[in-house]
């Protein structure tokens, strides 16, 4: 299944973590239309928008993570437990778009500097 998200093709030195923060909304919201589309369980755009802002704030409080002032380690700390929770959700059937997401999120990730 071809995925939809793509990560941006950003030079490191404008990469910033606020900028991540709102990348793996995007990505996020990629991969829950991608399950759905699989689930065969359509779903609007706002109300997939609404609902990938709300789980990705909880898991950011989760973690202990500042939503508005991410760092680094507090994004690659909130998108694993974002990965590990899709993994748990979605299982075998959810890996191709899963580790697709996660790919492409690390590229950004790993622009940053500490």
């Amino acid at each position: 299944m071809p995925s939809s998200y793509t990560a941006p093709d950003i030079p490191a030195e404008k990469v910033t973590p606020k900028l991540v923060r709102d990348e793996l909304l995007n990505c996020f919201e990629s991969a829950n239309r991608d399950f759905s589309s699989l689930l065969k369980q359509p779903v609007t755009d706002e109300a997939l928008k609404k609902q990938v802002k709300s789980f990705v704030e909880s898991v950011f409080s989760n973690c202990g993570v500042n939503f508005e002032n991410p760092t680094k380690d507090g994004l690659l700390l909130a998108m694993m437990q974002c990965k590990a929770n899709a993994e748990k959700m979605m299982g075998e059937q959810g890996t191709q778009i899963i580790e697709h997401h996660y790919t492409e999120m690390m590229k950004l990730i790993n622009k940053l500097s500490e």
